[in-house]
């Protein structure tokens, strides 16, 4: 499936020094799976490694028939944070 990066996931990618292969990881072995209520996204995270440092990437996506679109994507450390903010009020597990 053709992976397309949205103009801020491109910028944020770099600056994040994020690449496709690390975003192909994820939607392969991805450990959580959530659905955006607000934005109508789907979200993966798993575990990858930036400058040998390991952390988990939140990756935020659509699917397109035979593409998926990458809105954004982004590294945080306590996942279990995020997921407890996130969940229930956004996000909810699929």
């Amino acid at each position: 499936m053709k992976i397309t990066l949205s103009k801020h996931a491109q910028f944020k990618f770099q600056e994040r020094k994020i690449d496709t292969k690390m975003i192909e990881n994820i939607l392969e072995k991805y450990e959580y799976l959530f659905y955006d209520l607000i934005a109508k996204t789907i979200v993966v995270i798993g575990k990858i490694k930036i400058d040998e440092e390991e952390t988990n990437l939140v990756v935020i996506f659509n699917k397109r028939e035979d593409e998926i679109y990458i809105v954004t994507a982004y590294p945080v450390k306590d996942i279990d944070k995020e997921i407890k903010n996130k969940e229930g009020k956004r996000w909810i597990r699929i």
